[in-house]
């Protein structure tokens, strides 16, 4: 991203948050491109190979009529009126896909455009082009690519972005293994000349509370084909659409793939170029998370956080009243230098932020946002009133005599206790706005 692209973000971010925040997000966000060391892992020529001879084996032997049949991919691709030089490179990216059996969807909402012959030129049988004769906006166009899809799959594809090589084989494999009705991998970005990655969204396994945020899952998404035409893009949502379809979507049976399936591309008229061009789709993403909460008859309100893009959903009068799957909220601890000392933890013990001061974020602000954890220090915890019985169980102490002083075998009961709330079916949240100081 370039140095008038970060100044101008330092800048609005300086108008919302004020000066300090601002500094510390400046020098956070200098520290992360100083320490910069990302470059795309692209899959080895001979794990290529290998991909290929996978689906040359698994296309014979469904000639064969044995085994069970390869799914189908639909890639939906909406266009209006788009850049050659991007288009071009999206479809050379789906062209060196390992797997075959996919088809792409074009459906153009251009009334005059280019697309048809640049398309054409590759004389693809996997390609299908249609001509909306008007542009409906994203997703029209989409839901439109959809009407046209055969695959028991959609997968959506942005025309200027590109996938990678390996990424219809790693989504067919999860699709035999479990059948899932929901796919998303991680992502990064790359530059205008999808030359040089950076910045890699390296994503959690489904979490509710942190898709109730921000749209973390995001690219690339795919979806069993009947449930998206059940459910369909709403065009009241443009801009945060996905975001949208996501909230509307069953959550009991999605799958995580962890690794970067999909380059995001950066330049002046896309939204990882310049998040301030589309206030819009921020605008439509609160819109769509106020009435997931609606639907779900959920008493609540939702506020921008400090982060363009994420948000925070202030419960009436609290969260366990508002939400029958939530048993535990903890915060974090910070010391006397701001540094947090505890908090959010994994089952092993490892302490998730530790050492980064109260004002930085992290990658993706995850630092700074509401996400489901495995276990939360007992030192900064609130927990649900049926749970006070184990409490005292593991903790050999009421819960209104919260024990405040940290040793390992507190670090170790917190960890068993969050364990046992969530055996028992509950979430365990981790706020990181609920903040304790020691001295």
């Amino acid at each position: 991203m370039s140095l008038l692209n970060n100044i101008r973000k330092t800048i609005n971010y300086a108008g919302r948050n004020g000066c300090r925040e601002a500094y510390y997000a400046a020098a956070e966000r200098l520290g992360q491109i100083r320490g910069a060391s990302y470059s795309y892992d692209a899959p080895l020529p001979a794990q290529l190979r290998a991909q290929r001879s996978e689906y040359a084996e698994w296309e014979a032997e469904q000639a064969r009529a044995g085994g069970e049949r390869l799914p189908l991919i639909s890639i939906l691709v909406p266009l209006y009126m788009p850049k050659e030089e991007y288009l071009r490179a999206m479809i050379e990216s789906v062209l060196a896909q390992t797997f075959g059996n996919y088809e792409v969807v074009f459906a153009d909402g251009s009334t005059d455009s280019a697309a048809d012959a640049v398309i054409s030129s590759y004389k693809s049988e996997k390609f299908t082009y249609h001509m909306l004769g008007r542009n409906g906006g994203i997703s029209y166009n989409t839901n439109a690519a959809a009407q046209f899809a055969r695959g028991d799959y959609v997968a959506f594809l942005d025309y200027d972005d590109m996938l990678t090589p390996d990424a219809v084989c790693r989504v067919s494999r999860v699709i035999l293994e479990s059948h899932p009705e929901i796919i998303y991998s991680d992502e990064d970005k790359c530059d205008a000349k999808g030359r040089k990655f950076f910045e890699p969204n390296i994503k959690p396994d489904f979490n509710r509370d942190y898709l109730l945020t921000n749209n973390y899952i995001c690219h690339f998404l795919v979806m069993k084909r009947e449930l998206f035409l059940a459910l369909g893009l709403r065009s009241d949502y443009d801009g945060a659409q996905d975001y949208d379809l996501m909230l509307r979507a069953p959550w009991s049976h999605i799958r995580h793939i962890p690794a970067v399936l999909y380059h995001w591309r950066t330049h002046s008229g896309s939204t990882a170029g310049n998040p301030a061009s589309k206030n819009y789709a921020y605008e439509a993403g609160r819109r769509a998370l106020e009435d997931y909460l609606r639907c779900g008859h959920i008493e609540a309100d939702v506020e921008d956080s400090r982060h363009r893009g994420f948000y925070r959903i202030v419960y009436h009068p609290d969260i366990f009243t508002q939400r029958g799957d939530v048993g535990v909220v903890g915060g974090r601890i910070v010391d006397r230098h701001h540094r947090v000392v505890g908090g959010m933890m994994r089952e092993d013990g490892t302490l998730v932020y530790g050492g980064m001061h109260e004002m930085e974020s992290g990658p993706m602000h995850r630092a700074d946002t509401v996400q489901d954890a495995e276990a939360v220090d007992v030192r900064c915890m609130q927990i649900r009133d049926n749970l006070r019985d184990l409490y005292q169980t593991v903790f050999n102490s009421s819960y209104e005599n919260h024990v405040m002083k940290q040793d390992e075998s507190l670090r170790a009961k917190s960890i068993e206790f969050c364990r046992l709330v969530r055996k028992m079916g509950y979430l365990v949240v981790y706020d990181p706005s609920i903040t304790h100081q020691i001295r």
